[in-house]
């Protein structure tokens, strides 16, 4: 049986503004908990996503632009109501989302 220590003896420092620290207080009294308690709830159960790495956010900013050029040749199309390029831009639109949700784990 592993035994847990009774008293948390471990300090971590964490500065903040007078009214960050005035909000936390207050959050805590709200919650019936000291600002400690608050604190661990937050840290220890909250999870954050993640950012992308920088060559994903690339991807995706490149492929956006490219999704709103192919958007413009589709609105050519059917202005020249070529059925042929109409279903070529549908596809790459197409082809173009699934790179972005792939890109960022999404489903279409």
């Amino acid at each position: 049986m592993v035994s847990t220590p009774t008293k948390r003896t471990k300090l971590i420092k964490v500065y903040v503004f007078d009214d960050e620290k005035t909000v936390i207080k207050e959050k805590a009294d709200a919650t019936g908990v000291t600002a400690s308690e608050y604190l661990r709830s937050c840290g220890l159960r909250r999870v954050l996503a993640a950012k992308p790495p920088a060559d994903i956010i690339t991807i995706r900013a490149t492929a956006g632009t490219l999704k709103s050029e192919l958007m413009m040749l589709s609105h050519l199309a059917l202005e020249t109501n070529n059925q042929q390029i109409i279903n070529q831009v549908e596809i790459a639109i197409a082809l173009l989302d699934k790179t972005i949700a792939a890109a960022f784990n999404l489903t279409p």
